[in-house]
């Protein structure tokens, strides 16, 4: 089974971030006793509590620094594909992977690359700062040296830190047709028309006063409802994030209009 096969949900950090608290919700609701537990391997590969865990998924709030890339690490070894991690160009991932995985820790890496401070290094690594051809080199030969080690380190990870999270299935003759044309606005039209209609349903109450049984009964349809609450997450996130840049550059203009 190859690598896309095995793709779990394909997102931004805070889609991916939201999409696994969704599953672990469904493992163990939020206040019972098991919720620790299943959040447990999450926050022993990323070295930090569990309550910390439960932050980041109560909140949607990313670390930052060492943590964060742990956490990407950590959502790719599940299988989550993690946009921000799949647009790192090769020789600063492979790097990233060494500090995820616990290999080279972040103040070594940053003094064998010659940065004066952790911070510039996850600037460089996140691609918010270029790094030179000579601190890419030393990248590359620090990845090429302990290579070996690094897909032991991620072997023996998958075994102690893996969750039972549905990988998607699909059948590929249906992907491949659906990658080939984008979607119409006509069915665009429609998806919003059944959104509108199933609010409608649910703000009727239709699963208000559920019964045990009742819950019973839809338990087998709970993956249908996990993966419609992660599309809709995905949308909310984009809505989001496009109110944000509209504001960015709102306020851009005004300053240009002030000078």
């Amino acid at each position: 089974m190859n690598n896309e096969d095995r793709e779990v949900f394909r997102g931004h950090m805070e889609e991916c971030l939201r999409h696994l608290d969704s599953r672990l919700a469904s493992r163990a609701p939020k206040g019972t006793k098991g919720a620790a537990l299943v959040r447990k391997p999450v926050a022993d590969f990323c070295g930090i509590s569990v309550k910390t865990v439960s932050r980041w998924l109560r909140t949607g709030s990313l670390p930052v620094g060492e943590p964060l890339i742990k956490l990407m690490c950590y959502l790719d070894m599940v299988d989550y594909r993690v946009i921000e991690l799949e647009k790192m160009p090769k020789v600063r991932r492979n790097f990233a992977e060494l500090v995820g995985y616990g290999l080279l820790p972040i103040e070594q890496a940053a003094e064998f690359l010659g940065y004066s401070s952790t911070s510039t290094l996850y600037q460089v690594l996140q691609g918010h700062y270029d790094a030179s051809k000579d601190k890419e080199q030393k990248m590359w030969d620090a990845w090429k040296e302990r290579k070996e080690e690094l897909q032991q380190k991620k072997e023996e990870s998958q075994e102690l830190y893996r969750l039972d999270i549905p990988h998607k299935v699909h059948p590929k003759a249906e992907v491949s047709k659906a990658s080939e044309r984008p979607m119409s606005a006509s069915r665009k039209t429609a998806a919003v028309s059944i959104m509108e209609g199933l609010l409608a349903l649910l703000e009727e109450g239709s699963f208000d006063n559920l019964s045990d049984s009742d819950l019973a009964n839809l338990k087998q349809s709970a993956n249908t409802v996990l993966r419609l609450s992660a599309h809709l997450s995905a949308l909310s996130s984009r809505f989001i994030m496009s109110e944000q840049r509209k504001g960015a550059v709102s306020n851009e203009d005004k300053r240009y209009a002030r000078s």
